[in-house]
């Protein structure tokens, strides 16, 4: 089933109703920021004592890896502290959600997560374009990847025959996907982004991918 036809056309909208919009906005912000407090902070932070606690308690069982058990036990709990992270701790402090806590280890600007990619590179490809361009094609880079054919209006190539597969090498390899993500090897090809610009911010990826390999793959 297709989606229905739009009716009418859009049209830009007055001033007047611009304000209005504005101001139902401004409320909105000000009823969330008045059920703000305690409970919430609350929250938070016993997430990040979860995740603390999951992933010590995870590597302490690898160390005794070469049991079955420990080792089950340990990857799943290593694996549980990673998700939990990426997804609800990292994920909402980098959107500045505890900001208002006034407390530096929540503070959305700085807070640097356990992934392979930059905080300040996530915070750019999701904070900025993602949620500024939800789902527009063409300008909000999660709808396919840049991999994906996921629209019959996106052109057809050869290259969408493989879909499958990077699907699969996608889901498999999401870490390292959004670690790259910024760096936009097609645009750098294809002479659409500066040569200068992807040195630069391949430099601070590489700085970041090569510290948390020594951390999770040599160090412990």
């Amino acid at each position: 089933m297709g989606l229905p036809e739009p009716v009418g056309k859009s049209r830009p909208m007055t001033e007047a109703q611009l304000a209005a919009f504005g101001a139902e906005l401004d409320a909105l912000r000000q009823e969330v920021m008045r059920e703000l407090g305690e409970e919430d902070a609350r929250y938070i932070r016993r997430v990040a004592r979860f995740v603390q606690t999951t992933e010590l308690t995870g590597r302490g069982l690898l160390m005794l890896g070469f049991l079955p058990p420990a080792w089950l036990a340990g990857s799943t709990l290593l694996g549980v502290s990673k998700i939990v992270e990426n997804m609800e701790l990292a994920h909402n402090v980098m959107h500045g959600q505890y900001n208002w806590m006034n407390d530096p280890r929540f503070n959305g600007k700085t807070y640097e997560w356990d992934n392979v990619g930059t905080s300040d590179a996530w915070r750019k490809t999701h904070n900025v374009t993602h949620h500024k361009y939800t789902n527009i094609r063409g300008m909000d880079d999660d709808v396919g990847y840049g991999l994906l054919r996921l629209f019959p209006e996106q052109r057809w190539s050869r290259f969408y025959l493989g879909q499958p597969l990077y699907a699969f090498l996608l889901a498999t390899l999401f870490e390292w996907g959004v670690a790259i993500q910024h760096l936009e090897f097609g645009a750098v090809l294809a002479g659409r982004k500066e040569r200068e610009q992807f040195d630069a911010e391949w430099s601070i990826a590489r700085r970041k991918i090569l510290r948390q390999l020594r951390r999770d793959y040599v160090f412990y």
